[in-house]
């Protein structure tokens, strides 16, 4: 008989979730944790609309990662996928007031300012590499013919759909870090909290190789071809000592 309460709350799907992340998972909140530290900030250079949107962007977006993780630990792939695709729209949207400053007043005083999900993605690349994640997540989004996973009640836990989902949320945090270096340097912001400085190059640094290991286990010739590209070996060494690759 089916008891739908012990397959939601079975522990060993978290169990293999933690295992299969290893230090990326204390990676992942050691990044969320800078970001939350970092959009606490006031900075006295900054618009008083745009710290309001950017602050309830940021906020928001954060529980948007964080409740897709958590799904995903449980293995409700589905269900993760379809947070994961808010948290998109909500960096997409902080691109686009960065990108068009003189529309925040609008957006948070008169309420009545909608940016549509177009809007978003052509602001911050032009709907391309946005458009075509926008596009295969809503493909789960509205329960098309490709949405196949996911479909066990309870969840489970699939290492490569971890792969995959859990490279986007990081991808999501790192852009959103380098959004935030660009609201810097739109109003000139000159940073003196010293816990930022000190946390932001260990903080890009894990984000960097955990993205690469990430990528890495769903991909290793593209990874390893990239890396060469970039110059990177002693990334490359850190790959194929840390991962043995099945064919």
């Amino acid at each position: 008989m089916i008891n739908v309460k012990d397959r939601f709350y079975d522990s060993s799907k978290e169990i293999s979730f933690l295992n299969h992340l290893d230090d990326r998972d204390d990676t992942f909140w050691q990044a969320l944790n800078y970001l939350a530290i970092l959009n606490e900030e006031k900075f006295k250079e900054e618009d008083l609309y745009f710290h309001h949107a950017r602050y309830f962007i940021i906020s928001r977006l954060i529980n948007h990662i964080i409740a897709s993780y958590q799904m995903l630990k449980m293995g409700l792939e589905d269900e993760s996928s379809i947070m994961l695709r808010q948290a998109f729209e909500l960096s997409w949207l902080l691109k686009y007031f960065i990108n068009n400053p003189m529309k925040v007043k609008k957006w948070v005083v008169k309420k009545k300012l909608r940016i549509t999900p177009l809007e978003r993605r052509l602001s911050t690349d032009n709907n391309s590499t946005s458009g075509k994640i926008y596009d295969d997540l809503s493909n789960i989004v509205h329960s098309n013919s490709n949405s196949i996973w996911g479909s066990c009640i309870g969840g489970m836990h699939n290492s490569w759909i971890t792969d995959r989902l859990f490279g986007l949320l990081m991808t999501i945090i790192n852009d959103v870090i380098e959004y935030f270096e660009e609201i810097v340097s739109l109003f000139d912001i000159s940073i003196s909290n010293s816990e930022l400085i000190h946390m932001k190059e260990a903080v890009i640094n894990r984000i960097g190789y955990s993205i690469y290991e990430t990528s890495y286990l769903l991909d290793s010739e593209s990874t390893v071809n990239k890396l060469k590209e970039l110059g990177e070996d002693d990334v490359i060494r850190y790959l194929e000592e840390s991962y043995e690759i099945v064919e």
